[in-house]
């Protein structure tokens, strides 16, 4: 009986251990995103955003680093209140334009 308490103890630890990796893992991501104004960018970036608008409003920049890459991602308000995201490589090429994805910070 003991020993079958000590196996559930140390899957009950293990669990939680790993439930923190995966939670730091997920807050590590973020790190590398920071925000930006659209003045601080470079101005191949700042030409293609304007170029994407649409007709809507950046709300907020974002640049980001992932696997030694930097990219920014504006959220453009459109007028009739839809968001979208528009990703431009560092070198002013667009990556994407799309609907914003919630982000659960």
């Amino acid at each position: 009986m003991k020993t079958k308490s000590i196996i559930i103890v140390a899957v009950a630890i293990l669990g939680i251990a790993g439930i923190g990796a995966l939670v730091y893992a997920g807050n590590e991501e973020n790190e590398n995103k920071q925000k930006v104004a659209m003045t601080e960018l470079p101005a191949s970036v700042q030409k293609t955003i304007q170029d994407n608008l649409g007709g809507g409003t950046v709300t907020e920049v974002e640049k980001e680093t992932k696997v030694g890459k930097t990219y920014y991602e504006a959220e453009v308000k459109k007028s009739g209140g839809e968001k979208v995201e528009i990703k431009v490589a560092e070198d002013g090429k667009l990556i994407g334009v799309g609907k914003e994805e919630d982000d659960d910070d």
